[in-house]
């Protein structure tokens, strides 16, 4: 005899309430972030002219915050403490994690890229106790597969510590210059394939979520 198997957190269920939460938070400029508390996931949202995602700003101008170029978290390594008091989740306690990774590391990447602005981005925010932080985060990443998280990763790399320039180029420095990491090694593709990789993903994306 077997004992019977039970999810308390089926994950098709659990995946569409969590986009649901995120998808339906408020859509702000990146640009006008103010700092809070807490830790968290976060989409970002292009608008703008860079050729490749043409189809998918299309539609967030159309209709604001659909169609997401990247999904992340922010939270602790380790979850001990504060990290599992619920009534710490948005206090100074809690630290300002989430808000770092949106309002600082994310609008210098973009700042610092010659070919996009920060002015093209907008973004969704949900603070949550640090133990959902991963299971939203790779839940989000599920449903939307946004592009700077499958064809053109790199974009959430931290900066390589002394020494370690001349380690692999990612591909989102190869399509978005400008952070001082193009010049790190042989790249794998060039910006003409990445381009044209980018804007099938986007095309293929937006037939499987039928928007």
């Amino acid at each position: 005899m077997k004992p019977r198997t039970y999810n308390p957190l089926d994950y098709a269920s659990l995946s569409e309430t969590l986009a649901r939460e995120l998808m339906t938070s408020e859509l702000m400029p990146l640009a006008d972030v103010d700092k809070f508390y807490g830790d968290g996931v976060y989409a970002l949202f292009y608008c703008g002219d860079f050729p490749a995602y043409a189809e998918m700003s299309d539609i967030n101008f159309a209709n604001p915050g659909t169609l997401p170029i990247y999904i992340g978290k922010a939270g602790p390594k380790t979850l001990t403490g504060n990290e599992l008091n619920p009534s710490v989740v948005d206090t100074p306690q809690a630290g300002t994690r989430l808000f770092d990774r949106v309002a600082n590391d994310h609008r210098k990447s973009i700042e610092a890229a010659t070919n996009i602005k920060v002015s093209e981005f907008h973004c969704r925010m949900l603070v949550l106790n640090a133990v959902w932080v991963p299971l939203t985060e790779s839940a989000l990443i599920a449903r939307y597969v946004p592009i700077w998280n499958s064809i053109v990763p790199g974009f959430g790399n931290h900066a390589p510590g002394k020494g370690r320039i001349a380690g692999k180029i990612s591909r989102w420095d190869i399509l978005h210059p400008g952070r001082g990491r193009e010049t790190a090694t042989t790249p794998t593709a060039t910006y003409e394939q990445l381009c044209e990789e980018a804007a099938e993903a986007i095309r293929e994306r937006i037939r499987i979520l039928g928007i």
